[in-house]
């Protein structure tokens, strides 16, 4: 049996919240009589970067942003300290400026020609998550991480301090993939004893696609697709005793960005619509798997009672109709927001009334396109003249909106397009933050069976694939749309302009009462 386990989030992604998968298996693992620790590299590491000289030594802006480094971070994650006065999310232009700085801290530590990072991404020039051989490389020789001095340091110290006798490596997104291989190839190499399980949904979504993912056995001695929790107790040579507590607390000590503590929590997994033809929730076939509303309220007001959050984050892919009926009975305490599914009873101006009251910020809703023939085909669900009302009732009700629509799909056209256009400008009202993407096809779609197709990315791993458009409206003219017809428009820059950079979504709420909702 291991007891000791530690539990990585690599970097990097979002550093504003503690990482819900790991703290749902950590939960799991005290139920089974481990003892778990986490560590979030999203936060460490960049917080790290901020601390190292620049890598241009005249670079006059990164010397400004260090000798301000405290005054930044205590702007922009006041930690303990709660929310106070000097806080940059009092003002949106001082927030983006202070986002900006942030950034600047981290990438002016590095070769800007060769690295791409930000507080929810990294890139590297030449180098390729999608390449096989690029993860192996990242295990063989950890040594080449940016990150390397970071991680050596830190895990060195916790095995030195507490131990640990197994790591379990989440990686959720791709701009986490390399950074992860080489910390286990560094675990590896260093100390040959520990046992490694990898997870996470990115490892999820490749294990479930078409390629050829036997390397990944070389960088783990176990590699899991979907939930962990079970998986991870049984990995560790435990008894399954469920779930356990997912309670974020140990990690609220950590400086994440945010104006007070954000607490994510995850009701459920996988996709209960799971009909939209351009999802890899379909083509994957991920079983939906939810908790009981009154299960789920319960922990949330015990939760809001002991950690006081600025927050809560459901992470569920959407809010079950379940869940939103039980927190509207039950309130949590705090305010919270969800991705959401433009449900039949949000056309109930009272509904809403009542939702808003139950604490909910802000809604992340999934339009996709203003022509009803395109949602149509995309199998959505939803009508247009169902959505302009809830897109009223919820800001009449004060509740914020974050939409998201994308371009390009199979059955749009420039014409079609122009229709989502004049929709998000004749509906910008009840529309507080917008996102509009470039269409992308899952690699599994069986619309490809009908399609001219090429490699996307170059690399062995993608999820998707490149077309031929039928309707001739394919990447190339979708961003000279999106450039001449769509971001032009002066209503439409509004909204965009008004969206937290970097942080999007996970920032939205916090400028919900000045986003024009």
């Amino acid at each position: 049996m291991i007891k000791d386990i530690l539990l990585i989030n690599p970097p990097a992604v979002r550093n504003c919240e503690p990482p819900v998968g790991l703290v749902k298996l950590a939960g799991a693992l005290r139920a089974a009589g481990a003892e778990p620790h986490i560590l979030d590299g999203a936060i460490e590491a960049f917080q790290w970067l901020g601390t190292l000289p620049p890598a241009e030594p005249e670079d006059r802006r990164a010397l400004r942003v260090r000798k301000n480094r405290e005054r930044i971070w205590e702007s922009l994650s006041p930690g303990s300290a709660g929310v106070h006065q000097r806080s940059a999310y009092t003002s949106f232009d001082r927030y983006k400026k202070q986002v900006s700085d942030l950034n600047y801290l981290a990438t002016s530590s590095l070769d800007k020609a060769k690295y791409r990072i930000t507080a929810a991404d990294l890139e590297i020039e030449g180098v390729s998550p999608l390449r096989r051989e690029d993860l192996i490389e990242a295990f063989r020789n950890p040594e080449a991480s940016p990150f390397f001095p970071w991680f050596e340091g830190r895990l060195n110290e916790i095995r030195s301090g507490r131990g640990f006798k197994a790591a379990g490596i989440s990686l959720g997104y791709l701009s986490q993939a390399l950074t992860g291989a080489a910390i286990a190839g560094y675990i590896r190499r260093t100390w040959p004893e520990v046992k490694i399980q990898l997870g996470g949904g990115l490892i999820s979504s490749w294990l479930r696609g078409p390629g050829d993912c036997s390397f990944l056995n070389e960088i783990a001695d176990e590699v899991i697709e979907g939930p962990g929790e079970e998986p991870i107790v049984r990995f560790c040579g435990l008894e399954w005793k469920g779930q356990g507590a997912a309670d974020p607390g140990e990690l609220y000590d950590l400086p994440y960005i945010a104006p007070g503590p954000i607490l994510p929590y995850s009701a459920s997994c996988g996709c209960s619509w799971r009909r939209c033809r351009f999802c890899n929730e379909r083509w994957e076939n991920n079983p939906f798997r939810e908790e009981s509303a009154a299960l789920v309220s319960r922990q949330l007001i015990s939760l809001t009672e002991k950690h006081s959050p600025a927050l809560i984050h459901i992470t569920d892919s959407e809010i079950s109709l379940d869940l939103m009926k039980a927190l509207i009975e039950t309130p949590p305490g705090a305010p919270w927001y969800s991705f959401s599914r433009f449900f039949k009873e949000l056309t109930d101006p009272e509904f809403c009334v009542r939702l808003a009251a139950s604490g909910c910020m802000m809604l992340c809703l999934g339009l996709e396109s203003g022509d009803q023939k395109v949602l149509n085909h995309m199998q959505k669900g939803i009508r247009l003249d169902m959505v302009r009302i809830i897109l009223k009732n919820l800001r009449a009700a004060g509740i914020g909106t974050y939409v998201y629509i994308m371009f390009g799909s199979t059955a749009e056209d420039r014409e079609r397009a122009l229709r989502t256009r004049d929709f998000i400008v004749e509906e910008r009202e009840g529309i507080g933050f917008l996102n509009a993407a470039v269409f992308s096809m899952p690699i599994m779609s069986r619309e490809l069976d009908d399609l001219n197709s090429s490699s996307f990315y170059e690399g062995d791993l993608s999820l998707y694939r490149d077309f031929e458009h039928p309707l001739g409206f394919g990447r190339r003219q979708v961003r000279e749309f999106l450039s001449r017809d769509f971001q032009s428009v002066k209503e439409i820059r509004e909204i965009l302009n008004r969206t937290p950079p970097v942080f999007t979504s996970s920032h939205a709420p916090f400028f919900v009462r000045t986003s024009g909702t």
